[in-house]
């Protein structure tokens, strides 16, 4: 798939989400798919409780899956303030490319969007996986 048509997807998905769960599950699927493996990850800005990666995400860039791993970091932004972060690990066959940032950059704006639709108070910890 090429990144406009993913762009698409993710635009797709995010408007079609019941929430901000089933939205980062049906993307983390998408990548997966598209790539070889993704695990997404939405952290709170605020949180009165130092929440840990699970062992799965702290694993994965030292596992042999792929040949290539990477950790992507995107800010949730809601106007001028940070609601949160998107955390994308991204497994893929080929040699890495900006795609992946861009993809990750464009799901976060897309997934604090649709907490604005949805009228979210604020950000919870969340994972896809």
């Amino acid at each position: 798939m090429k990144e406009k048509e993913l762009f698409r997807e993710i635009v797709r998905i995010a408007h079609d989400a019941g929430g901000l769960n089933d939205a980062l599950h049906r993307i983390q699927s998408l990548l997966a798919t598209e790539w070889g493996g993704a695990l997404l990850v939405i952290r709170p800005a605020s949180t009165s409780k130092v929440t840990s990666f699970p062992p799965v995400v702290s694993s994965f860039p030292e596992s042999r899956d792929f040949p290539f791993r990477g950790l992507y970091v995107a800010p949730l932004r809601s106007g001028n303030e940070t609601a949160g972060t998107l955390v994308a690990c991204i497994g893929t066959w080929g040699a890495p490319t900006d795609t992946l940032r861009r993809i990750t950059n464009f799901a976060s704006q897309q997934l604090i969007d649709l907490a604005r639709r949805l009228a979210l108070p604020r950000l919870e910890y969340a994972e896809a996986f």
